[in-house]
């Protein structure tokens, strides 16, 4: 009867179409009808029962997928994650989190949350919850039993090295998603801030972390956006706004129908931040991203490092419908204030994927064609062509043997394993400087029983675990020893004093930042 219902209903929608349209050409038409035609046929003869919902939510998704790269479908309940992102913030435990050995294993507590209050740490591993095995637990169940309203209790029982296993009890909470990653004095008054995503209380986030850093002494901030696809618009907007002490155009947009053309301009305030600023990018870095990144480059208020940007610059507007879907339609395009239109060519759109593969992509957009040069506001020559052409083209891949990537990116964490091991005779050293400064200053015969110690691990843990399918050549993963020591000391790092030294550490062989700290003085220029 259901399934019934669900025809009938389609083919009402179907007629309510023609009416709608009825002024649209007979092949529009034509077309309506064939679809009410196709999906009677399928109701009626296809070989297995059909869920009605499913097919017409993909027949929806297809037909805005036709349009473009970015308008789209969102069903109702993906729309309740995507609006659970967006605002930064769910009830539940407060653990970044991994499953290694078939346990929930605790890579990071979120600070200020139940398990960081309940003292959980990195490496904890979660073995029952509320009394029930939580072995080989999958991903849908974490969901169910962890996550739960504010102010109700949940007991998991923690195994961890060196001690019995333990019940605590954490009381829900709310726990936020954040957009700063990372916040820190690199050196002298160089600050870094990660961001990594722009959600509604991003520009607050951003806000905070810089007026911290200011306190401590920063007078130059490296913004870091590799990885960062971007997010809501107005976010961006009142972030690099903070940035221009001006009342320049930051950005425009312009489409077929006229409230999707609108001009932003920067307010003056005597608030606006004045420091040099470097903005790192990959091709990962996307819309809101490029906004930033495209806004003060052409204003000439801070220099871009990286590769060129994803190319990700056409506007969506989202109407909800009836059953909490929404879909997402492109009204209009990104405009930087030079008038470089972010978005990259779509025409054949496997290749707006695949062409982020390709090597030099700086090359071929840094042509001598007129139409892809413009002038910043000092008269400066930046690139169009799609995406944010950096000023200085710094590459971000490292080479990597294939031994090296497969221990690196193991499913099974295994350079967290091994530093949650060893992070023990790194306690008694007295501060996060004395780590840094012992670590670069070993003697050979030290760094020769480092890679011992490191790989006779390595061994026993092939041995002792069957599942774990990992063979290597020692001298492959020797090639790359000085980025994989550095990614042992900054996940012990991480493990004792926090996520932000192990991002402090990492960045020491990180050569788009090493660039940035390189180039100083041109940030530096742009704002004399």
């Amino acid at each position: 009867m259901k399934q019934k219902l669900k025809y009938i209903t389609l083919i009402f929608l179907s007629v309510i179409l023609l009416i709608i349209f009825q002024g649209s050409t007979s092949n529009f038409l034509s077309k309506i009808s064939i679809l009410s035609n196709v999906i009677r046929l399928v109701e009626r003869y296809y070989v297995e029962e059909i869920d009605m919902d499913e097919l017409i939510d993909g027949a929806i998704r297809g037909l805005l997928e036709t349009l473009d790269p970015h308008s789209s479908y969102i069903t109702s309940k993906e729309f309740e994650k995507i609006s659970e992102n967006m605002k930064g913030e769910f009830e539940g435990i407060g653990i970044e989190f991994s499953i290694l050995d078939g346990y929930i294993t605790v890579i990071s507590p979120i600070s200020g949350t139940p398990s960081d209050r309940a003292g959980l740490m990195s490496g904890d591993k979660i073995i029952k919850i509320d009394g029930e095995s939580a072995y080989k637990i999958k991903q849908d169940e974490i969901v169910k039993k962890l996550r739960g309203p504010k102010g109700t209790p949940v007991v998991v029982t923690i195994k961890r090295t060196g001690t019995d296993n333990f019940d605590v009890k954490l009381i829900r909470d709310k726990i936020p998603i954040n957009s700063v990653l990372a916040s820190f004095i690199y050196n002298d008054d160089i600050g870094y801030i990660n961001v990594n995503r722009f959600g509604e209380k991003t520009f607050y986030e951003v806000n905070g972390a810089i007026d911290s850093l200011e306190s401590y002494g920063m007078n130059h901030l490296i913004l870091d956006l590799r990885n960062n696809g971007g997010g809501l618009m107005d976010q961006a907007l009142d972030l690099l706004d903070s940035f221009i002490d001006s009342n320049d155009t930051i950005l425009y947009t312009s489409g077929r129908i006229s409230s999707a053309n609108y001009v932003y301009y920067a307010k003056k305030n005597k608030l606006d931040r004045k420091f040099p600023i470097t903005v790192l990018i990959n091709r990962a870095s996307a819309s809101a991203s490029e906004i930033i990144a495209g806004g003060l480059q052409d204003l000439d208020r801070g220099i871009v490092i990286g590769e060129t940007s994803f190319g990700k610059g056409l506007v969506q507007r989202q109407y909800m419908l009836d059953d909490g879907s929404a879909a997402r339609i492109t009204i209009a395009q990104y405009y930087t204030p030079s008038g470089r239109l972010i978005q990259r060519d779509y025409d054949a759109l496997d290749d707006y994927y695949l062409d982020l593969a390709k090597d030099n992509r700086e090359l071929a957009n840094n042509n001598d064609s007129d139409s892809l040069k413009y002038k910043t506001k000092k008269g400066r020559t930046v690139y169009g062509g799609g995406g944010i052409t950096p000023d200085i083209f710094v590459d971000d891949e490292r080479y990597l043997t294939k031994n090296s990537q497969d221990l690196m990116f193991n499913p099974n964490r295994l350079i967290f394993k091994y530093a949650n091991e060893v992070k023990s005779k790194y306690r008694e050293l007295y501060s996060f400087e004395e780590f840094k400064k012992n670590i670069y200053s070993k003697q050979n015969i030290n760094l020769q029983n480092e890679q011992n110690d490191f790989f006779s691990w390595l061994d026993q843990i092939i041995i002792s675990d069957d599942e774990l399918k990992f063979n290597y050549e020692q001298d492959s993963i020797l090639v790359n020893w000085d980025i994989i020591n550095n990614r042992i000391k900054a996940e012990i790092a991480s493990n004792i004093w926090g996520k932000d030294y192990g991002y402090h550490i990492r960045l020491d062989v990180d050569k788009p930042f090493q660039a940035a700290l390189e180039n100083l003085k041109s940030a530096e220029d742009l704002v004399k």
